[in-house]
């Protein structure tokens, strides 16, 4: 499902590209910008509708700066960027160290949000990364950005434990986060499954392990 959504989304907006911009969007979201979209975006909000990669912004420069992607949704604009270590501290030199804060100075003085991933974190810690835009989206535009359904207080415990956690957690571990016997955590954990905020991690009739699951609620 995500390849189609995904060649869908680059399509339409290689249909609104020309020239540079073009160009840019070609050449430049490659491997990198997919995983991204692939591990954080797509996982996190559901969609790709507000997502726009290398989108151009005009400069004082007589130029353009290019953002790896924006994410714009009224009344906000946020800059999600992709900080790939090794080509970032290899090719820096003064003038592009100087571009570079020029460039975020821009876009803090017109108001744009910009917040970095690093691609390790992207990689090893996809959770926290989604966690962590579920996070700023739910404080700016203060709703659930999925179809949902209320959560109870054990429920919002276990998914406090889960996102805490960071890895696979036993049936026992809620057991003993709770206070509560093991059918009962199941129960919860079963209907978690259900609303797909958490995920059968290992086990297939009877799950042994669970982990966060592709809906992680902002207001737990």
């Amino acid at each position: 499902m995500f390849e189609d959504k995904y060649e869908m989304w680059m399509h339409k907006q290689r249909k609104l590209r020309q020239g540079e911009s073009l160009r840019k969007l070609n050449e430049d979201h490659g491997h990198n910008g997919k995983l991204f979209i692939q591990e954080i975006g797509w996982p996190a909000v559901g969609n790709l509708d507000c997502l726009q990669a290398e989108y151009e912004i005009p400069n004082t420069r007589n130029s353009s700066y290019y953002l790896d992607f924006a994410y714009i949704r009224a009344p906000y604009l946020i800059n999600w960027e992709v900080d790939d270590f090794s080509s970032h501290a290899k090719n820096i030199t003064r003038r592009g160290f100087d571009y570079d804060r020029d460039r975020q100075n821009q876009l803090v003085h017109d108001e744009w949000r910009v917040y970095r991933f690093t691609l390790d974190a992207i990689k090893e810690r996809p959770l926290q990364c989604r966690q962590f835009i579920l996070q700023i989206l739910g404080k700016l535009y203060g709703g659930i950005l999925q179809d949902t359904q209320p959560l109870t207080l054990k429920q919002r415990e276990i998914m406090r434990l889960a996102i805490r956690l960071q890895r696979p957690f036993t049936p026992l571990d809620v057991c003993v986060q709770l206070g509560i016997q093991g059918q009962h955590a199941r129960k919860l954990l079963h209907e978690l499954v259900g609303m797909q905020f958490l995920a059968a991690e290992s086990g297939s009739i009877r799950i042994r392990k669970f982990s966060l699951g592709p809906k992680v609620p902002t207001w737990i």
